[in-house]
């Protein structure tokens, strides 16, 4: 099972990748669905080993209620959203795409040797699920902050989130049911407020640039 979830950790931070590559907000939310994907497969393989080792079931309804929510709700969700609001042609990044790749690529560096500076947690071994998992938080912040339209951050925050919810499934193989739930219940209503937020800023200004909350400033 050891090959299957370092390949998939493998993947999510290349989805990672390729969602900091992207430059429009239908690109976002595709990848941000094929990534939440990944992270329900995850989820399934490692509840899958719980059951067959433990008899335990709450790591199998965990994954359904990933598929769908993050799977199926928020990115339809995300796109209702969008297909609302006035769409124009506008640069949605601060920085250059190809900067903002080589960057990430440093952060995947700078996370290797954290882990490998960080004794007492791997007894001297590097576990490159965790480093891949926690590379996706750093490049979710990033994309982040360096995008300008609201719908693109929401899609940054929901990118940590994986990331954060990966690297706990990596470091623990299951966390208490209860918590699982309560956090993907706090991510449902943050998106959900989050969207009311984007059509705010849309009828007030005309556009999703959240640059232009600036002009709020008296």
């Amino acid at each position: 099972m050891t090959n299957y979830l370092d390949a998939l950790s493998v993947l999510l931070l290349v989805s990672a990748f390729i969602l900091m590559g992207n430059k429009r907000i239908g690109s976002y939310i595709k990848t941000f669905q094929f990534q939440s994907a990944l992270v329900a497969l995850l989820t399934g393989i490692i509840g899958i080993s719980s059951f067959a080792q433990d008899g335990r079931i709450d790591v199998l309804i965990i994954c359904a209620v990933v598929i769908g929510i993050k799977v199926l709700f928020i990115p339809y969700l995300l796109k209702k959203t969008y297909a609302k609001v006035a769409y124009r042609v506008e640069k949605d990044f601060f920085l250059n795409i190809p900067i903002l790749v080589l960057i990430c690529c440093l952060m995947v560096v700078f996370s290797y040797f954290s882990f490998a500076e960080t004794m007492g947690i791997n007894t001297g071994t590097i576990n490159n699920q965790i480093v891949n998992s926690f590379s996706v938080i750093l490049i979710g912040l990033l994309f982040m902050i360096s995008r300008k339209k609201a719908i693109g951050q929401i899609v940054g925050f929901l990118v940590i989130e994986n990331g954060i919810f990966v690297t706990a499934l990596f470091a623990t193989h299951g966390m208490p049911f209860i918590v699982d739930m309560g956090i993907l219940m706090d991510i449902l209503v943050a998106v959900i407020i989050m969207g009311i937020m984007v059509f705010r800023i849309d009828e007030k200004f005309g556009s999703i640039n959240v640059d232009n909350i600036k002009d709020l400033r008296g």
